[in-house]
């Protein structure tokens, strides 16, 4: 789905970014809820992945677009009414990591659920990455030990060396906020920069560690959150801003499935570290199509955040 001169529309959260096929029965989804019959959902989601084929890193967005538009009761219902089916055990399973990521509380023994899921998922398709994905989200959240979560990572990048989801979840993981530090989220960006193409789906990674570092010493408080925005004028953090400013808004450039939520990242770096003057062409670029982060940050209405800046930036 690349990014082929999109003509700017009404300004909308949009979890599907630019995939139009996902849009449309992510609507459908959300629209007919449990009144527009499982087995229609269930059909509708079948094809959508069966279309996907061996993208990995699309069938990802997808799956955590479509773990997020159904209801838990369709999720688990298709998992155990279809055992052989893969992606019915993996959208069980991602919709048990969102809402464990989001504090929901899910049914009692769930988690090990997914976990049994993802396990069958990776036995019934064993090139496919996802399960090992999921199951590294669901150990990040319980901030198990590298002894358990990098294993995982292996199996991930052997069958997918680029997978964005898997990079951003380790990068959350060797954070200092979490189960790591400043030096072990810098090596990681290193070995990452210096191992791939600057279009790979792992493009958006150092802005967003450069963001997490920028919300993470805002929430220090204090003289640390009064200094966080020279974070922006260090020498690492302006060549990333400007090798990406360079490229990504240039139409076909940025092709990967999450290329708009990269853009959002960059439009959003741009405009706290005040070049917001630059950033008129991300947001072009962007489409009116906003994710809830990293704009939620700053306020509680992402897209009013989003509008404002956005006019800035085009005045």
């Amino acid at each position: 789905m690349a990014l082929l001169g999109r003509r700017r529309g009404t300004t909308r959260l949009a979890p599907e970014l630019d995939d139009a096929d996902l849009g449309k029965v992510r609507k459908r989804l959300v629209e007919r809820g449990s009144s527009g019959g499982r087995s229609l959902a269930v059909a509708m989601i079948e094809q959508l992945l069966r279309d996907t084929g061996r993208d990995w890193d699309r069938r990802a967005h997808r799956l955590s677009v479509l773990a997020e538009s159904t209801s838990p009761a369709l999720q688990r219902s298709w998992a155990e009414e279809q055992a052989q089916d893969p992606d019915a055990q993996l959208l069980f399973a991602w919709g048990v990591l969102l809402r464990a990521r989001y504090e929901e509380q899910p049914v009692p023994g769930e988690t090990r659920e997914a976990l049994d899921a993802c396990e069958h998922a990776a036995a019934l398709r064993p090139e496919d990455p996802t399960p090992w994905v999921v199951r590294l989200g669901l150990l990040r959240l319980w901030r198990r030990p590298s002894q358990e979560v990098f294993p995982l990572w292996d199996e991930i990048v052997r069958r997918d060396p680029w997978h964005r989801e898997a990079h951003f979840q380790m990068l959350g993981y060797l954070s200092p906020w979490e189960c790591g530090s400043h030096a072990q989220t810098v090596d990681f960006l290193d070995r990452v920069r210096a191992g791939t193409a600057p279009t790979a789906p792992t493009a958006g990674l150092e802005i967003a560690a450069l963001i997490d570092l920028y919300q993470g010493t805002l929430d220090q408080g204090g003289l640390e959150a009064l200094t966080a925005v020279h974070l922006w004028s260090r020498p690492n953090a302006v060549a990333a801003l400007d090798r990406a400013t360079a490229d990504w808004p240039r139409a076909g450039y940025l092709t990967h499935a999450a290329a708009v939520a990269d853009l959002n990242l960059l439009a959003y770096a741009l405009v706290q570290a005040k070049r917001a003057g630059e950033a008129g062409e991300v947001f072009r670029a962007i489409g009116g199509l906003v994710t809830v982060y990293p704009w939620a940050l700053e306020s509680g209405d992402p897209v009013a955040t989003f509008g404002a800046w956005q006019v800035r930036a085009a005045g």
